[in-house]
C-alpha cells in the first residue's frame, strides 16, 4: 500500500496511489482498491494511514480471496501555506524605528481552525514623514482546531453571606 502525500485541508482524507498484492500468479490480472484515511488531519510526517474495505478486481479477481480488507501505510501531511496581511500604527516622532504592530490578518486559514499571527514593526529609518516604507519581521503563527478545543463555562462560587441582626 502506498498513499500520497497531501497539503493540510483539514480532513483526514487520503489518496491511495498504489495496491500491491503478494501470492498473485504471474499473468493473472487482479487488483486492488480501497479506502484511505489519515489518523489525524494535523501537519506531519510518517503519519499512520489505514486503507479500509479493500476489494479485488480484474479478469482472475474471482479466483482469490484477500487475508484482510484493511492495510495501513505510512504518509505525509504538508502544512498549509497562508499570507499575512498587516498593518502598523501610525506615531508621533520619538527618534526611533520602532511601531506597533495593530492587525496580522491571514489568508488561506483553512475552515474550522483558528489562526493567528504576531511580529515586531521598524519603520526604514526614525525621521519623521508620510508612506514611509515599515518591516514586519519575526511573524509567527499561533494555531488551533476548533473542533479539538473546548470551552467550558466554569460554574461561578457564589459566596454566603450572613445575614446580620441588629
Amino acid at each position: 500500500m502506498a498513499a500520497a502525500t497531501k497539503a493540510y485541508d483539514g480532513t483526514t482524507s487520503a489518496t491511495l496511489t498504489s495496491c500491491t498484492l503478494t501470492g498473485v500468479i504471474t499473468g493473472d490480472v487482479v487488483t486492488c482498491t480501497g479506502t484511505a484515511a489519515f489518523a489525524s488531519a494535523s501537519a506531519g510526517i510518517g503519519k499512520t494511514v489505514t486503507v479500509s474495505g479493500l476489494t479485488l478486481a480484474g479478469a482472475a479477481a474471482g479466483d482469490y480471496t484477500l487475508a484482510s480488507t484493511t492495510a495501513t501505510t505510512t504518509a505525509a501531511v504538508t502544512a498549509a501555506t497562508v499570507t499575512a496581511t498587516v498593518a502598523v500604527a501610525t506615531k508621533a516622532y520619538d527618534g526611533t524605528t520602532s511601531t506597533t504592530l495593530t492587525s496580522c490578518t491571514l489568508t488561506g486559514v483553512i475552515s474550522g481552525d483558528v489562526v493567528t499571527c504576531t511580529g515586531t514593526a521598524a519603520f526604514a529609518s526614525a525621521s519623521a514623514g508620510t508612506g514611509k516604507t515599515v518591516t514586519v519581521s519575526g511573524l509567527t503563527l499561533s494555531a488551533r482546531r476548533r473542533e479539538t478545543t473546548r470551552c467550558r463555562a466554569r460554574p461561578r462560587r457564589q459566596r454566603r453571606r450572613s445575614a446580620r441582626r441588629r
